[in-house]
C-alpha cells in the first residue's frame, strides 16, 4: 500500500501543471523512502550512537526551502530509477488493485450483510 501512494505521489510531482505543492510532494515522497529504508536498517541504527541527532539534521535538509534537499535527492536519484522501471511499476500497481479487487468482492460475496 506504501509503494501506491509513493507511486501516485510520485506521478503527481511530473504532472506538467507545477504548483507550489510540488515541493511538499517531493518532500514526502523523499521522507516515505527515507521511512522505507529505515525501518529495515533497525538493526544498524541502534549502534550508531548519534542517528537520532543525524536524523533530524537530514529531515532538516530535506525541510527546509533554502537547501530544497528533497528536490536535490529526488532528481539525483528517485526520479531517473521511476522513470527507467516506470512500465514495470505501474505493471505491480495493476496486480495490487486487481488483487484488491478480488479481494474486496470475494469478502462481499461470502459475508452476508446484518
Amino acid at each position: 500500500m506504501l509503494f501506491t501512494f509513493l507511486f501516485f505521489r510520485i506521478k503527481a510531482i511530473e504532472t506538467p501543471h507545477k504548483d507550489d505543492d510540488t515541493q511538499w510532494l517531493t518532500y514526502w515522497v523523499v521522507f516515505a523512502i527515507f521511512n522505507v529504508f529505515e525501518f529495515f536498517s533497525d538493526m544498524i541504527t541502534a549502534y550508531f550512537p548519534i542517528y537520532w541527532f543525524a536524523k533530524w539534521i537530514f529531515l532538516l535538509y530535506l525541510h527546509l526551502p533554502m537547501t530544497r534537499g528533497a528536490e536535490k535527492l529526488y532528481s539525483s536519484f528517485i526520479r531517473p530509477f521511476v522513470l527507467k522501471h516506470q512500465d514495470h511499476i505501474d505493471k505491480a500497481v495493476g496486480k495490487v488493485h486487481e488483487a484488491a479487487d478480488s479481494a474486496r468482492n470475494a469478502y462481499h460475496q461470502n459475508v452476508k450483510p446484518n
